[in-house]
Formats: C-alpha cells, sequence, structure tokens
C-alpha cells in the first residue's frame, strides 16, 4: 500500500517526531510510505523520502502531490489542510491528534471533515467517553504515545562538546524558560568543565538568548541548534533533559525524553506533574525560579548513581506510553 504521512501541529505542538515513527513503522510493514509536512515541520531525520511544502501551497496543490504519489491512503497527523486535500484527491484518509488539540487558526469545517474520516484517532488518557459529537462516528480515543529511543554515547552529534551533556528542546519564546535556563547555566558552566548545555530550538527570543550566551562567555560549554536537527540523535547522546517551560500546554518532549532514559528536571505545571513522580523518575522545581532549577541540575551533574536510578525509573513510561497501540490502531484503519 502507498501511504503518505502528512505531518502538522500547531505554535506548541509539533507533530514531526510521532509522524516520522509512524511511517517508519509502516515501511518496516512493507508498505511504501512518503513524508510530506510543511517547512520547517518536517524536523526529524529519517530514511523515509520526505517532501516540504509551503504554508502559500494551495489545498488543490497539495491533492495534486497526493495523486502524483499515487496515494492509497492519507494519514494527517494534526494536519487537518492534508485531510481537506486528500477529500479534493478522492483518497481515504486518517486522522491523527492530541485530545483537546487547538490549531493556531480555527478550522470552522472541522466536525464536517472528521465525519469523512476512514477512522479519527484521539491521543489522551481520559476516563471519560469520546465526545463523537466533536470527533465523529469513527473516532476512538488511543493512549498518548511515547517517542522513545535507545540511549547511548556514540557518534555524539557535531554540538556535544562534551563528555557530559544537558539537553533542552522548544521554542525560544519567553514561556519556555531557556532564559532561567541560561542563568543557572551561567552559575554552573564554571565548575562544571567537562559539561556542555545544547538548546535545540527556534524563535523569537533566539537572539536574546545568544547575546547572554556570549556576554557571560559561555560559548565553549554552551549550543543553540535549530529545531531542524536530528533531535533523536540529542535524546540519545544526552546525559541529563532540561526542562524549565512555565505552563506548558503539553509536555510530549518530556515524555519522550524520559521515554528514552533521560533523567529530567523540568519547572511545575499540570503537564510536568502528570509525568514526573518528584525524586523518583524526575526533579520538579518551582516554575520560573533560577535557585531551585540549579541546585537540581548541580545534583543530578554530580550525582551519577542518582541519574541512573532516575533514567530506569523515567524510562518505564515507554510501557505505560506504548507505541505499539497507536499502530494497532492505525493498522486497523488500513486494512
Amino acid at each position: 500500500m502507498k501511504v503518505v504521512v502528512c505531518v502538522g501541529g500547531n505554535k506548541t505542538v509539533c507533530a514531526a517526531r510521532l509522524g516520522v515513527k509512524l511511517a517508519e513503522e509502516l515501511a518496516a510493514k512493507s508498505n511504501e510510505v512518503c513524508i510530506l509536512a510543511p517547512k520547517g515541520k518536517g524536523n526529524v531525520f529519517t530514511d523515509v523520502p520526505l517532501h516540504e511544502y509551503t504554508n502559500l501551497t494551495p489545498t488543490k496543490k497539495l491533492a495534486g502531490m497526493f495523486t502524483k504519489e499515487h496515494a492509497d491512503m492519507l494519514i494527517s497527523v494534526m494536519n487537518l489542510r492534508a485531510c481537506e486535500a486528500a477529500v479534493l484527491a478522492k483518497i481515504p484518509f486518517i486522522y491523527v491528534e492530541y485530545e483537546n488539540f487547538k490549531e493556531d487558526k480555527p478550522v470552522k469545517a472541522k466536525k464536517a471533515l472528521l465525519q469523512k474520516a476512514a477512522r479519527v484517532l484521539v491521543l489522551g488518557n481520559s476516563d471519560k467517553p469520546l465526545s463523537k459529537t466533536k470527533y465523529g462516528a469513527n473516532a476512538q480515543r488511543v493512549t498518548e504515545p511515547a517517542v522513545w529511543v535507545e540511549h547511548y554515547n556514540y557518534n555524539k552529534p557535531v554540538c556535544f562538546k562534551k563528555e557530559n551533556n544537558i539537553l533542552a528542546v522548544g521554542p525560544l519564546t519567553k514561556e519556555s524558560g531557556f532564559d532561567t535556563l541560561l542563568q543557572t547555566w551561567a552559575r554552573l558552566a564554571p565548575a562544571h568543565k567537562t559539561w556542555h548545555l545544547t538548546i535545540a530550538g527556534d524563535g523569537t527570543q533566539k537572539a536574546a538568548l545568544q547575546k547572554f550566551i556570549v556576554k557571560n562567555n559561555l560559548q565553549e560549554s554552551t549550543e543553540i541548534v535549530p529545531s531542524q536537527s536530528d533531535i533523536y540523535s540529542l535524546l540519545r547522546n544526552a546525559d541529563i533533559f532540561a526542562y524549565p517551560a512555565v505552563n506548558p500546554a503539553r509536555a510530549d518532549i518530556l515524555l519522550d525524553a524520559m521515554a528514552s532514559k533521560l533523567p529530567c528536571v523540568a519547572c511545575e505545571s499540570d503537564a510536568v506533574t502528570s509525568l514526573i513522580t518528584n525524586g523518583v523518575n524526575g526533579v520538579i522545581v518551582n516554575a520560573g525560579e533560577e535557585e531551585p532549577f540549579t541546585i537540581a541540575l548541580d545534583d543530578l551533574m554530580v550525582n551519577w548513581g542518582k541519574r541512573v536510578e532516575m533514567a530506569v525509573e523515567a524510562s518505564k513510561h515507554k510501557d505505560r506510553y506504548p507505541f505499539a497501540a497507536l499502530m494497532q490502531a492505525v493498522l486497523g484503519a488500513l486494512i
């Protein structure tokens, strides 16, 4: 079967890791698969063919792309334009989104569009009945999946200059808390010469963050890399994951990091406390405060045994949030 996986998202949630994982799993099952993504959204390295389009690409032209690819099925991960294009191209589609996901721009005809889907897969862990009125008669809830990688420390990405690595991922905005993280790092870096901090992301705060790095002489121990970087390799080769975001709507990258066997330091929020048991599989500190984050990060950097214990507990999320459940639901809809 020829399958096109189209990824999307909104300003806080990128569907790239989830969509690429789906595409790779489908390809492993002898399907012919390609990925279609808005420019800059397909930011995970993969061997699956990837095609990008701009936000100005008309829906009719997207439909033409599906026809050109001779697609038998579209799987749209949080990309409603792709669903509209599938309707125009007259190919069946499966739509996947996180429960309570909100588009950057409301789609007026969303309910009617989802009624045309072969299946709507809603990712969530709520015990409440799924709203058929909102998602349509073909909707089903699937346990939110973790996209995890095996953790190892060889073939380090170029940005990892030291032996020990701290990773942070997210949009470079005030809400992501990277200003607090860098203030923390300015205090810790001089005492931890073998450690390196990598921040992966893009956004309006990038220039200010880079200016802080230069002003505090952190160039040798700190690097900001684009969101299009290979996040899989960054996760594989990190030793600690820092998540200083303030009141995030979702913490999907934190879930992926924990499932990838990384001990995490994160600021308190509903999304964070749903994943981390403080002191067991990670550390939770007060949001937006530099001192608690500094103390927690320093403690993990010097205490290898604690890092290992938390990493082992954190990795259990790959069983609590299995990707296999999503794959089973997708394969069931493909038949």
